[in-house]
């Protein structure tokens, strides 16, 4: 095996989907699965198309969203390293809901359709993670219902700041943001210029924005302000778990 293969291999086994999977099927799925690299604006495939793969983002960033008759977008998710789609794969016949184009220069983990209908006829384990992997999806979706009946649009964004940072360490951190705020405005059903306001409206607790640029003077402000309003804290919160309240370690740390 490569050292890109371990790599590969041992980021897998961090993930809710692979952590724990016996080593026989862990490897069945690393030979069976291709690893490709796409460019940012590249289509993935259209809702419609035939659920041909599931797949596993190593980096980079998707877009997941449907369009009406009117060219209109709607967009229901933004992946990013981790993360999985395209579960369809695992029913016959299956199509996919929704389009996915890749929203930043992105390397996927595909598995093939037909690896994984036989992987979950034979394996009730791998049946019980893909079950697994659409019921965290569908609690995320009744989680941004929540938000959007519950908080406000600058907090709504405060929140989508918290979870862009929650892998940077410190009281307060200066990050870029990862890809285009008009997506992450249109993620959030809002307008680029409400977007633009909410990020205005976050200075008073510690949020300032340069471009592309994001500083958080104090998590723990930002948290207050946003966490309050959310049902889901504590461990199961990807934002409110910042590991940044424990010191910083990272030059680019506030």
């Amino acid at each position: 095996m490569s050292t890109t293969d371990n790599h590969i291999q041992d980021f897998l086994t961090q993930l809710p989907f692979f952590k724990g999977l016996q080593e026989p099927q862990l490897q069945a799925f690393l030979r069976a699965a291709d690893t490709r690299e796409y460019s940012k604006g590249q289509r993935l495939f259209a809702a419609g198309d035939r659920a041909a793969k599931f797949f596993v983002i190593l980096s980079g960033w998707v877009k997941l969203y449907r369009s009406t008759i009117e060219g209109e977008e709607a967009v229901l998710a933004i992946f990013t390293r981790g993360d999985v789609f395209g579960e369809a794969a695992m029913f016959e016949d299956a199509t996919y809901p929704f389009s996915v184009d890749i929203a930043e220069n992105a390397k996927l983990f595909e598995i093939p359709a037909p690896f994984l209908k036989e992987a979950t006829k034979n394996n009730p384990d791998v049946m019980n993670r893909i079950m697994a992997s659409m019921s965290r999806e569908m609690h995320k979706l009744q989680l941004e219902n929540e938000h959007l009946s519950i908080m406000t649009a600058p907090q709504r964004v405060g929140c989508l700041l918290l979870q862009l940072s929650a892998d940077l360490s410190g009281k307060g951190c200066v990050f870029s943001f990862p890809y285009d705020k008009s997506l992450a405005a249109a993620r959030l059903g809002m307008k680029p210029e409400t977007f633009s306001r909410s990020l205005s409206q976050l200075r008073p607790f510690g949020v300032t924005v340069s471009g592309a640029e994001v500083q958080i003077e104090s998590f723990q402000s930002l948290m207050d302000y946003v966490c309050g309003h959310c049902s889901m804290q504590g461990s199961g919160c990807r934002g409110s778990m910042n590991a940044c309240l424990s010191g910083c370690n990272k030059s680019s740390c506030a």
